[in-house]
């Protein structure tokens, strides 16, 4: 049986608080102001027992008109609303508000409660019944059940603690995401304990000891203690009505609005792109620049609106909207809020949030539009591709998308493995993805830079990779440039060779001068034999087409044995053939072996051995070589 909190709506003094106590026997209007006045101001709390003993929380929202703010607040978290009704008054203008928020916020299981239904005779009362049937028709409540009670008769409790119940027992267990999420809506500071803050835990799991980050501030705490409905627990889970006792933080410094992460999935902003809905009494529409309210989590900010594809968005509309806040908010992908006019404060829309860290748009850009709709419409793996392909970075790491996303890592990599089969997604490492329209922009970059090189260097043939590296590095680390270069190159869309890189359809050509220089180098180094010769003495051959033709020669008719030495090809071949044979006959060879079978120097043969260790030909053991193979 799922972890749920129920919350309770309805018009002012129509018996919500007196419900909860019915069924609790938790006081919820507990202050001094809300007792004097009949009426709540501030967020309730209370837990019920269920007849099979599970716990379940409840959130007492206020219900007049002036306290919406508090009402939004206890929302967040909510898995269950009881629509509270009098049964002598019916639906009221307030009763109505409250559904469209509820509406607007994704709330999608209800429960009317029909109240005080002892102060009316049985004709009125199915009067009301028949009209809130009618009034809720068209709206997400048209099929909710309807309970009629009397907390103070004691009437009709016992069966919605029933309906609950059932309800518990067929709401899906939640996913437990691995980052934890606590909208704060109370702070207060206990006598030896120091400071407590409340809320629901709408993501993950807080343990004791956890160290929880204060956004939007970004301040540190730790969690000492932890209380879920009055009972002390080492762990909270998502879902759960939590207190929790922080340590080196003061009240002064934590606030109701707060947001509290024991990860890294959050980032504080001044922008939201959202999926919005303007309602159908809001007459003058949704405008570019309106000053709105945005209220989300425990929140409420002040924001300019900025329509996205549109001029405007009319009464009973809905469309894409850039909200420019003018405070920081900490909110992910998919959390709900509510819009209330600048002034009058009445709600006019609310919607979705679809993109909690974007950068300004154009207000018609055709990409952006197209952007939008795949995150509203919600399919994973779009928006997989889509956060891909749009994020800033080339690359996109498994945590990346799982904190975008709201999902656990393990989902996302199982989606992930699933794309790259459709050849989508590029794989790079365990947890490092890129798209392929990416992948197609990291190739056209570097073919723009390799095409400079050639046109510089004509017979140079490549670019060396170091020199790719720092082009590349504000975008790519070197390691996910060589997993990308050695792709591409399996692929053909690039050549790679003796650490050099050079366009597919880069071809060296020589001039008649060129080519003589290139006939003169290689026959010097052929009749050098096992003598290597140096690139500066060679490159002097001709001092205007020397360097580059050596270059040139470089891995291919020449091997470059250091940064200042070079042998053939053909000799270096040989050599190779001859310790080989040598070693696996001898089962080692001294550089005094390979001086003496090629008749070179002490110094021609270290040159050359040492390159061969380099190459992992062989391995040096003391003053011996050994073969790497076998």
């Amino acid at each position: 049986m799922a972890d749920i909190v129920i919350g309770t709506a309805g018009h002012i003094d129509h018996g919500k608080t007196t419900l909860i106590k019915g069924l609790t026997g938790i006081e919820t209007d507990t202050t001094k102001e809300e007792k004097t006045r009949g009426l709540s101001i501030n967020l309730g709390f209370a837990y019920l027992d269920l007849p099979n003993k599970k716990r379940v929380g409840i959130v007492d929202v206020p219900g007049h008109e002036k306290f919406i703010k508090n009402m939004v607040a206890g929302l967040p978290g909510i898995d269950l609303i009881l629509l509270v009704i009098d049964a002598a008054e019916g639906i009221m203008p307030q009763t109505k508000e409250h559904i469209d928020i509820l509406t607007l916020l994704g709330i999608q299981h209800f429960m009317i409660v029909l109240t005080k239904c002892q102060t009316v005779d049985e004709d009125l009362k199915e009067l009301v019944k028949e009209d809130i049937k009618e009034q809720l028709s068209d709206t997400v409540l048209k099929d909710a059940p309807l309970i009629e009670t009397d907390a103070v008769e004691k009437i009709g409790l016992d069966e919605l603690k029933m309906a609950i119940q059932h309800f518990a027992e067929q709401i899906p267990e939640k996913t437990i995401q691995e980052v934890g999420r606590l909208n704060v809506d109370r702070v207060f500071s206990v006598k030896g304990f120091g400071t407590v803050v409340t809320g629901t835990l709408i993501d993950g799991t807080f343990k004791v000891g956890d160290e929880l980050t204060v956004f939007p501030s970004g301040k540190k705490t730790k969690i000492r203690t932890i209380q879920v409905h009055e009972t002390d627990k080492k762990e909270a889970f998502s879902g759960q009505r939590t207190a929790l006792n922080l340590t080196n933080i003061s009240k002064e410094e934590i606030s109701r609005g707060d947001v509290l992460t024991n990860g890294v999935s959050l980032e504080a902003t001044w922008m939201l792109d959202a999926k919005v809905a303007c309602l159908p009494h809001a007459k003058l529409g949704l405008n570019l620049w309106d000053r709105v309210r945005v209220l989300v989590g425990t929140q409420e900010v002040f924001a300019r609106l900025v329509p996205i594809g549109q001029e405007r968005i009319e009464a009973n509309e809905e469309g894409f909207v850039q909200l420019r806040l003018e405070e920081q908010l900490a909110v992910k992908t998919g959390d709900r809020f509510i819009m209330r006019a600048y002034s009058p404060m009445v709600t006019i829309g609310g919607g979705q949030v679809l993109d909690a860290v974007p950068s300004k748009h154009r207000r018609f850009k055709q990409d952006v539009l197209d952007s939008l709709k795949v995150k509203e419409e919600g399919n994973m793996d779009h928006l997989i591709l889509d956060f891909l392909v749009n994020q800033q970075a080339i690359v996109g790491t498994v945590k990346d998308i799982s904190d975008y996303m709201n999902l656990p890592k393990d989902s996302v990599q199982s989606m992930l493995v699933s794309l790259k089969e459709e050849g989508a997604v590029i794989q790079l490492s365990d947890s490092e993805w890129v798209h392929l329209n990416k992948l197609q922009q990291i190739k056209r970059l570097l073919y723009q830079e390799l095409d400079q090189y050639h046109k510089l260097y004509r017979l140079r043939p490549g670019m060396p990779l170091e020199e790719v590296r720092s082009k590349v590095k504000n975008i790519l680390t070197p390691k996910q440039l060589d997993k990308v270069v050695t792709l591409l190159a399996e692929n053909d869309d690039l050549k790679l060779s003796n650490h050099r890189l050079s366009h597919p359809d880069f071809k060296i050509e020589l001039n008649k001068y060129q080519e003589k220089v290139k006939q003169q180098i290689e026959k010097k180094v052929i009749q050098s034999g096992f003598t290597p010769l140096k690139k500066e003495d060679l490159a002097q051959l001709d001092e205007k087409n020397g360097k580059d033709v050596l270059e040139m020669l470089e891995g291919q008719s020449l091997v470059s044995l250091t940064f200042e030495y070079v042998i053939s090809q053909e000799y270096y071949q040989k050599s190779v053939d001859l310790v080989k044979a040598f070693i696996r006959k001898n089962k080692s060879m001294t550089i005094a072996d390979f001086r003496d079978m090629t008749e070179s120097s002490r110094k021609s043969s270290m040159l050359i051995l040492e390159c061969l260790d380099e190459q992992r030909v062989t391995k040096r053991v003391d003053n011996t070589r050994e073969l790497m193979e076998g």
